[in-house]
């Protein structure tokens, strides 16, 4: 899925669907962002952007997928223990649009049980894979407590034509006061988005943007 194609889908939904928590619904007075990531954790990729998060001092979401918990437990924690907020991602990283509610729901609850079992605390905020939300998930999700966070600007990172530089475009020519950034915590990322960010976040430090803890956000 491209970037653009990306963006296009969570605005759309953002007007279908009540509650899905996009960049219209955030400060936009300041230069403000929340970074992002999904799919993890993973080997290759998470140390990496652990490692650059606490070079330039920023923090973070993760999105994590279920399965991938249950093999990389230290990983969590370690994202945990530097300060960056856990979010769900699903157990099994399920299309909402192939899934039937209830099968997806029971999805959802196992990877806050994951979560939580390695973490010690329960994810308050969740984002569905591939942005593919239901008005029905988003209502059940509200009711027990849990936000959905969709995005603004996808950096297009796990494209098969990423660049570095055109992650690095996505992002500086896209990013606005309060954007939700999204980009991924996986294998097939990990070849273009820390060597992106290494050339993004200190030029945004640079240009005086600050990047927010999720809990900043909330309504």
């Amino acid at each position: 899925m491209s970037a653009f194609f990306e963006t296009f889908l969570v605005h759309s939904l953002s007007r279908i669907i009540p509650g899905c928590y996009v960049r219209d619904r955030l400060p936009e007075h300041e230069k403000t962002v929340l970074l992002t990531f999904e799919d993890g954790p993973d080997p290759a990729s998470t140390p990496r952007l652990l490692a650059l998060l606490e070079e330039y001092h920023v923090s973070a979401t993760f999105f994590l997928v279920g399965d991938k918990v249950a093999q990389y437990p230290e990983l969590v924690r370690e994202i945990l223990e530097r300060g960056h907020t856990l979010g769900n991602h699903t157990y099994h990283h399920l299309d909402a649009w192939k899934t039937s509610t209830l099968c997806y729901v029971k999805d959802v609850c196992s990877c806050s049980r994951i979560i939580n079992s390695v973490a010690g605390e329960l994810p308050l905020w969740w984002r569905p894979p591939y942005g593919h939300a239901t008005g029905k998930l988003v209502n059940w999700c509200q009711r027990h407590g849990v936000q959905t966070v969709l995005w603004d600007v996808a950096a297009g990172d796990v494209s098969s034509r990423a660049t570095v530089r055109s992650v690095e475009r996505n992002i500086v020519q896209k990013i606005r006061p309060g954007s939700i950034l999204s980009l991924h915590d996986n294998s097939r990322s990990a070849r273009v988005t820390p060597a992106a960010l290494r050339e993004v976040l200190p030029r945004l430090i640079d240009d005086d943007w600050r990047f927010e803890e999720l809990g900043s956000f909330a309504a």
